[in-house]
Formats: C-alpha cells, structure tokens, sequence
C-alpha cells in the first residue's frame, strides 16, 4: 500500500514541476522584454535533434570582465536597446541575476579580444540554435547566409526575456521571418 502511495506522489510531482516549467516558459513567451540582436550565420547538424541554424550575434563581447573566468562559465549579462540600430546590446555583466527582464544567461566562450586598448570578454547566448522542419532547414540556411553577407540587409533573432528566463521567438531578415523565406 505505501509503495502505491509513493509511485503515485512522485509521479504527481513530477507532473507539478513540469507544469510549473512549462508555465514559467510560456510567461516568458508572453510577457517577457522583446531583444533584437543581429546576427551572422551557419548551419551545422546534430546527428541526434537534425538540421538547425546556429546562431552567431554580432553582439558578443563585452567591456566590462568580471575578473577572471573559466571556459564555459556561465553568467549574466544586461540588454538594453540602442536607440538609434533598434538592436540591443550588451551594458553590464554579472556573476548573479540581479533581477529585471533585462539579464540574459550566457557563457563565456573561452577568451578575450583586445579593441581599441580594452580587453573585450567573450560570451555566447544560451539561445544559439533555431531548429526548423528538416525539409525547410536548407532554404532558411541559404537564405539567411545570403542575407548577412549583404550588408544592406538587416538580419535579426528575436528573444523574450523575463526574470533570467530566455525564450528565441523567431529569425527575421529584413523584418520578414525566417519561415517565410524557407517556403
């Protein structure tokens, strides 16, 4: 009888913190602060998950280090959008969420550059793949290929961010989605 009860509460906590999950992404979704970062493009694959876009932002260094780090170790950095490109990009950095929707989770991606005498740190987004059907991954990929190596065009990932929470919504070029140019 206990084991009854036991297999029953845990697979109904199971299912509550699934739900909870499920309902904290879809929040974001929602309500979270729209980011527009632009970006740079190639398709690699994942022989497990198929054919999808990694995404390269432009927008991937950022003055301010937070002292030494690890490869791969993850932290926070502050979005704003810049008035003028209606892109955003990186402001601030920190090892914790201070809260806000505008702190986006990223890792360092191993290194640093020098630009014009400040030491820049390298990160990377946690939302870098944009996965799509595989029989329209080839014409999304040469699209978007094409489309950033033009650089009259305008190519851009959208995130929704809110409490740390990070979703990538969509890929636009020239404001256009990314599905539409794979059909």
């Amino acid at each position: 009888m206990w084991a009854n009860r036991l297999l029953w509460g845990t697979g109904l906590i199971q299912i509550l913190l699934l739900t909870g999950m499920l309902l904290q992404l879809e929040n974001t979704r929602n309500n979270g602060a729209l980011f527009r970062l632009e970006l740079k493009a190639y398709d690699p694959y994942d022989m497990f998950r198929g054919n999808y876009l990694a995404l390269s932002f432009r927008e991937d260094r950022i003055k301010t280090p937070i002292g030494p780090m690890k490869w791969d170790e993850k932290f926070y950095v502050k979005l704003i959008t810049d008035k003028n490109s209606g892109f955003a990009r990186p402001v601030e950095v920190s090892r914790t969420l201070p809260g806000g929707d505008n702190w986006v989770k990223v890792s360092n991606s191993g290194g640093s550059v020098m630009e014009e005498d400040d030491t820049m740190l390298l990160f990377s987004f946690m939302q870098e793949r944009y996965f799509m059907s595989e029989d329209r991954i080839k014409k999304a990929e040469q699209a978007l290929r094409t489309a950033t190596a033009d650089s009259n065009r305008r190519c851009w990932a959208e995130m929704r961010v809110k409490n740390g929470v990070t979703i990538l919504t969509d890929v636009k070029i020239d404001g256009k989605s990314l599905k539409n140019w794979a059909e």
